[in-house]
């Protein structure tokens, strides 16, 4: 866990900190739950909720069973869990602790003992409840939002040589946070900002200066969990997009609750359940990230599309290595991802001549006509046959965007194909072999060959997928070439 050391917050308000907090194994108190009042136990894996003894025969009867005929019992119908979150209070510290369930999972029982699957909890460490800002931090952000811009290095080159002296001097919070931008979450106003912390020790097995990142969600204040749950979700979807892979393992989620002098105050910690434990390390250290630098500005554009689910993720690997192994269910996802993202940069899709247009016209009189004139099996079969008429191919997609992105791509993909022994770049080939294999896994034609070239074009197709994303926004052109080139470890100097 980091304990964050932020320029906005008052610590004089802190109850227990995260660290006596994770001592605890066990943690009991009380809560309600469908009106009646349970006693709780978490050993931070499994919820159990014991009843009163005189609600004992109640769940037993009611929860468990139904009365199919008077006095025959059987089964009854598995309980849905339809609450957001569930708020007990604490023996352990005192203050409130809330469960976030896994929406839509059955409740279980053992005998009268409910127990219920979670995704999240939080522990308060002081009885306030109201939060207005939530700080995530994880390894990859310290290379997304770099902590070389907290400090810097004077090094006198005598007494560096001669008696080892040099001096680390660390920059100020102002210069080391970005501005606020933001987005709009169910209709709730949240900003979205960058900055480094701070802690020092004087511990002998401590370093003495530890520098961490965070990324900030601010927002009015509430007491709604389930939102407080779902900025985490968006969050973390916005790392993954920064990464290009899913195993991203947030270590820090500290909320903050509105102080008197208009700063924050950190009250409470947020854990995930199950989070990825396989990181990276080394992938890590490579900084195959996208620089909160190169996207600037759009932060909070890119946060509306992920809240809004606009912005294409699917596609994403698990990992970076399971990214290296291509299957056919990813296969079509890629292509899918790019499709999505083609129509959103170029909604009125590619434009057409006029000729075209009127015969596309004609075309659609046509099967127009047949499908009223017909029934049946032939109606249907002439209405899917008018949906196909002016719609781009995968092809045609792809060649499009060789004219339109070639100064932000074409660099990228000259390499990779000369490298692998193709002399020249054609983006009417790479449609052609992408379209036809994605056809063939679609399909099942099984027994079809492999063309082997769309993997590579696959890969060129995964850079080309960030240039529509990232143009769709308005970065600018080195910006998205800088962001391909470090995300994909390139190695380009740009």
């Amino acid at each position: 866990m980091i304990w964050f050391v932020q320029h906005e917050f008052k610590n004089d308000k802190i109850g227990l900190n995260a660290k006596v907090m994770k001592e605890f194994k066990i943690f009991t108190g009380k809560l309600k739950y469908r009106d009646i009042d349970f006693t709780f136990v978490f050993d931070k894996r499994d919820l159990r909720l014991i009843p009163p003894d005189e609600k004992r025969r109640e769940i037993r009867m009611k929860w468990w069973l139904k009365e199919k005929e008077k006095g025959r019992f059987v089964p009854a119908e598995p309980i849905i869990v339809e609450e957001e979150y569930l708020v007990g209070k604490c023996n352990e510290t005192n203050s409130q602790i809330v469960f976030i369930p896994q929406l839509g999972s059955y409740i279980k029982g053992n005998n009268e003992i409910v127990l219920i699957e979670l995704v999240a909890y939080i522990i308060f460490k002081n009885n306030e409840d109201y939060i207005d800002r939530v700080a995530f931090s994880c390894t990859e952000l310290n290379f997304i939002h770099p902590i070389e811009k907290a400090y810097q290095l004077e090094i006198p080159l005598d007494e560096y040589i001669n008696n080892g002296i040099f001096s680390v001097i660390t920059r100020s919070f102002d210069d080391t946070t970005t501005d606020k931008k933001h987005f709009t979450v169910d209709g709730k106003n949240v900003s979205v900002n960058f900055g480094i912390s701070r802690k020092t020790s004087t511990k002998i097995n401590e370093p003495p200066l530890q520098l961490n990142t965070s990324m900030f969600f601010c927002f009015d204040k509430t007491n709604d969990y389930g939102f407080i749950y779902r900025l985490y979700r968006i969050a973390l979807e916005f790392i993954c997009f920064l990464c290009y892979r899913k195993n991203i393992k947030m270590s820090g989620i500290e909320l903050a609750a509105p102080s008197e002098d208009g700063k924050h105050c950190p009250v409470a910690s947020m854990f995930i359940m199950r989070q990825c434990e396989m990181e990276e390390q080394e992938i890590i250290k490579e900084q195959r990230v996208i620089k909160q630098d190169y996207i600037s500005g759009y932060e909070g554009k890119i946060l509306n599309d992920i809240a809004d689910n606009k912005l294409y993720i699917r596609h994403m690997p698990e990992s970076y290595m399971s990214g290296r192994h291509m299957t056919a269910a990813r296969f079509v996802m890629i292509t899918a991802a790019f499709e999505w993202e083609f129509r959103r940069l170029f909604p009125s899709g590619i434009p057409k001549s006029e000729k075209r247009n009127e015969a596309e016209k004609k075309v659609r009189t046509t099967i127009e006509q047949y499908i009223n004139d017909s029934t049946g099996r032939e109606k249907r079969i002439y209405k899917s046959l008018s949906k196909l008429v002016g719609n781009n191919s995968l092809k045609d997609e792809i060649i499009y965007i060789g004219k339109k992105l070639s100064e932000i791509v074409s660099v990228f993909g000259e390499r990779l194909y000369r490298n692998n022994g193709i002399k020249e770049l054609k983006y009417d080939e790479i449609g052609n072999r992408l379209a036809n294999q994605r056809n063939n896994f679609a399909h099942g034609n099984l027994d079809e060959d492999f063309i082997g070239d769309s993997l590579l074009d696959l890969m060129f197709l995964e850079y080309i997928i960030y240039a529509v994303q990232l143009k769709k926004y308005g970065i600018e052109d080195k910006a998205i070439r800088k962001s391909i080139n470090d995300l994909f470890h390139l190695n380009f100097m740009i």
